[in-house]
């Protein structure tokens, strides 16, 4: 046997080997409910859900949120972001309005393609507000830092919360209505406290439709919710 033939059957055998991992952690955590993927009909590559993926060139998104945290805050305030493609990096332009003080901000940034993580720089002033927007809208990358099963009962992350761990969990697939029109989501959800945070994800958008998430004293980080989206 050549050594090519050696290293294709290799590679076959550990992506089996990843399928059927993948397959079984979806398995235990309850998942294969309903339609959709089963335990017969495993999950391929085309229900994984990468952060970043479906960004396109001038695509624009707006939503309504409330971000609340020690150095900044935005309370029933309007963003919107447009994404340039400049090679190896999404230029986004913000357009804030602060509901809290009537503040109208625009803002330039670069991030990263494949993280969506910040590449430059910026004034301090605006910061506070992009650091805000990083910590709601965005925050769903931190979530997936790696490519996710976009499947019911997939296990995306954990929390360690004092000696107790929470997975972080697609619970179900749903239907969500928003002023942007009808999405098909599926339903991330984690419990910190005595709360249970959500977040609706659809798998040809690059963030999520809708959240609402909460703190260990079930105190509400943030919601939004996507206002309208054009490319």
């Amino acid at each position: 046997m050549t050594p090519k033939r050696i290293i294709f059957l290799a590679s076959g055998i550990l992506a089996a080997i990843g399928i059927f991992v993948s397959v079984a952690i979806i398995a235990i955590n309850g998942g294969f409910s309903g339609e959709g993927p089963s335990i017969f009909n495993p999950p391929t590559s085309k229900d994984l859900w990468t952060i970043g993926s479906n960004i396109d060139n001038g695509m624009n998104m707006t939503y309504s949120l409330t971000s609340t945290g020690d150095k900044s805050s935005l309370i029933d305030s309007t963003v919107s972001m447009a994404f340039h493609d400049i090679e190896d990096k999404w230029n986004v332009d913000f357009k804030i309005e602060n509901g809290s003080d009537s503040a109208r901000k625009e803002i330039n940034a670069n991030f990263s393609k494949k993280q969506l993580l910040r590449t430059n720089p910026i004034p301090p002033e605006d910061d506070l507000f992009v650091q805000s927007i990083e910590k709601s809208i965005m925050a769903v990358r931190d979530l997936a830092k790696e490519p996710r099963y976009l499947v019911v009962g997939a296990v995306w992350d954990k929390i360690f919360t004092g000696s107790s761990t929470k997975d972080v969990k697609i619970e179900s697939a749903e239907s969500v209505s928003t002023p942007a029109g009808s999405f098909d989501a599926y339903l991330l959800e984690f419990k910190v406290g005595n709360s249970i945070s959500k977040m609706y994800l659809n798998k040809d958008l690059p963030f999520p439709v809708m959240a609402q998430v909460y703190d260990d004293s079930d105190i509400i980080l943030y919601n939004y919710e996507l206002q309208s989206i054009s490319r």
